[in-house]
């Protein structure tokens, strides 16, 4: 709250040399978006559009370290900038933030996930236009600090937060309804794929072990039951996509596993921007809502998503081959884009439990069949 405070203060100081900085060409443009995997992918479309917009200004994006490969390869990002929350914890770290950003010298600065420290170093960092988005889900104090923007788009529940993303860019001459999400790979993803992968000519079946919140993970024992029925009841492959951490995840579902010589175990073995020359040789993604899917979703590949505790009405894979799996208890949803949970407070995660084995089969079944 004392950042706040202080920044009301001084705000007719700050107006005034935001006043004498604005330029009348827009040459340089900011994107803060230091959420996770999903949500970045799901975040592409702004850069897109933006860069459509403003073809010659410099786009810079402020994202999470462990997000900054996706970007890397994107031909609509000039400039990646990372930064962890401990970066601007505190009174000196928002103002290294403030003194970083306003040496960048942007005229449009976006927010994508709207919080205090950034209202608040958007505005000394003497942007002139400053964009972000009235969550749904907010505190006092960050409707205190959302006046340091010259506009926020209120975010409704029941819309897809990139709709309001999109809504949003309004207020700086884009007008766009394309939400299709983008991923690019590296240079040497497909040679790199290719020797994990070799040459298999049946199809390959995508599952990803684990989640970055663990209230949305399948869990080993549901994996395994997956596994097993697509491998006793079709001629395929199964791939096991995670990080370097969920080995031991992938070990444990390979080695309960009826058939483990129709196995891949992929985690660990693919860095973030090569991972999309791995998701589009595949026949079919079964995920939760977890990045991977979203990077599926990316790149066209059907999928059965496994919504779990989220709303789908606010995020989920828009792709033209996706079934969507759903429980219908009451408690459901509980973890919204910008409220997140990250434990069930009944206890036993049945919105997950309790999706039978054979729907997310019948779903990729169906999905396999229906491309063949």
């Amino acid at each position: 709250m004392i950042y706040v405070i202080l920044t009301y203060l001084f705000s007719p100081l700050i107006y005034l040399l935001i006043a004498i900085r604005k330029k009348k060409t827009i040459s340089r443009i900011l994107i803060i978006q230091t959420t996770k995997i999903g949500d970045l992918i799901c975040s592409t479309p702004v850069f897109r559009e933006i860069k459509k917009k403003y073809p010659n200004a410099q786009l810079t994006a402020m994202v999470n370290p462990i997000t900054k490969e996706l970007l890397e390869y994107n031909p609509h990002v000039d400039k990646i900038i990372s930064l962890k929350t401990i970066d601007y914890k505190g009174f000196s770290g928002k103002l290294r933030l403030s003194n970083l950003i306003r040496r960048e010298k942007y005229d449009i600065g976006i927010c994508l996930n709207p919080n205090i420290p950034f209202a608040v170093a958007l505005f000394w960092g003497l942007i002139p236009i400053r964009l972000s988005v009235m969550p749904n889900f907010t505190g006092l104090t960050f409707k205190l600090a959302s006046v340091f923007f010259n506009y926020l788009e209120k975010h409704a529940s029941g819309q897809l937060v990139i709709e309001t993303y999109l809504k949003m860019l309004k207020a700086i001459g884009i007008s766009s309804n394309d939400i299709s999400k983008e991923v690019y790979k590296s240079k040497d993803a497909d040679a790199k794929t290719e020797q994990i992968i070799g040459k298999i000519d049946k199809p390959l079946i995508g599952i990803a072990v684990s989640s970055g919140n663990k209230l949305k993970e399948l869990g080993i024992e549901k994996i395994v039951k997956v596994v097993n029925m697509f491998l006793d009841n079709m001629s395929v492959y199964i791939v096991l996509i995670g990080s370097d951490q969920d080995k031991e995840t992938a070990n444990a579902v390979a080695s309960l596993a009826f058939k483990q010589d129709k196995i891949i175990i992929t985690t660990g073995k693919l860095a973030l921007s090569e991972l999309p020359a791995l998701i589009e040789r595949l026949s079919l993604f079964i995920g939760v809502d977890t990045g991977i899917t979203y990077m599926a979703d990316a790149l066209s590949v059907p999928i059965v998503h496994i919504a779990g505790p989220i709303d789908t009405s606010e995020q989920r894979p828009t792709g033209k081959n996706v079934i969507v799996i759903e429980s219908k208890l009451s408690c459901v949803p509980c973890t919204y884009v910008f409220k997140a949970s990250y434990s069930c407070k009944q206890g036993g995660r049945d919105c997950i439990q309790s999706i039978a084995v054979d729907d997310i089969f019948n779903a990729g079944k169906f999905l396999m069949t229906d491309r063949e």
